[in-house]
């Protein structure tokens, strides 16, 4: 409950947050609230690839399979079932992990140097702990989970999932945008102009990241997600 408290002030009063927020050792609570985020995202992650791949493959199983024998091998396919749920939760869950603390210590690094250059005076540990609470965003990721499940059983079409996913991710990046912008504004004292000229940087990288996972990447997670025939 305590995760959700803080998530719920980050997205929805963050200057707030940013502002009553303690310095302190990004390594503690920061990274804790990091790998929470992660670790719900992959959750509902794994649980849409059960629902959109596992569960058409138990149901081939059973074709066919009924009375006494469905009896039989149910509980066989439900101790397969959690099995593979947890080794896909496992795996998703260890590379959005990894992925996250990465992605979002890289964004210290470029935004540490970005409000540097324009005359910002600040700690870049301050600004990992605020990046890392910036985190939050992650969960966004939890409607094109449930996007990819209405499309596979055939209650949203395949062109509606596209701008669906597009229209989250460009959403997404707004509010992190902000989020940023806030954040060296706090941490580097700089102007509201420069705070939201500097996270533009990052907004760049993301976009061209968007473009070019719609153009490549999409394609095939379209295919990956197209509705049961």
């Amino acid at each position: 409950m305590e995760y959700f408290k803080t998530w719920w002030q980050i997205v929805a009063r963050p200057i707030l947050f940013f502002t009553r927020l303690k310095p302190e050792d990004w390594k503690e609570n920061a990274l804790t609230f990091l790998l929470r985020s992660a670790w719900l995202l992959a959750g509902v992650v794994a649980a849409a690839v059960f629902v959109i791949q596992y569960v058409p493959i138990g149901a081939t199983l059973v074709e066919g399979v009924q009375g006494g024998k469905l009896l039989i091998v149910l509980p066989v396919l439900l101790t397969l079932a959690v099995v593979f749920f947890l080794i896909t939760l496992l795996i998703v869950g260890g590379l959005l992990s990894l992925g996250c603390g990465i992605a979002f210590y890289a964004l210290s690094y470029v935004l540490h140097y970005t409000y540097v250059i324009m005359g910002g005076r600040g700690q870049m540990a301050r600004l990992v702990q605020q990046l890392f609470y910036s985190s939050a965003v992650v969960l966004a990721g939890i409607f094109p989970c449930g996007l990819a499940m209405l499309t596979r059983y055939g209650l949203l079409e395949m062109a509606l999932f596209r701008v669906g996913f597009n229209l989250c991710f460009g959403l997404t990046v707004i509010f992190a945008y902000g989020l940023w912008a806030v954040s060296g504004r706090k941490v580097y004292g700089v102007t509201k102009g420069q705070a939201f000229i500097g996270a533009l940087v990052p907004v760049f990288l993301l976009l061209i990241f968007g473009l070019v996972f719609d153009k490549i990447a999409l394609g095939k997670l379209e295919a990956w997600i197209a509705p049961l025939k």
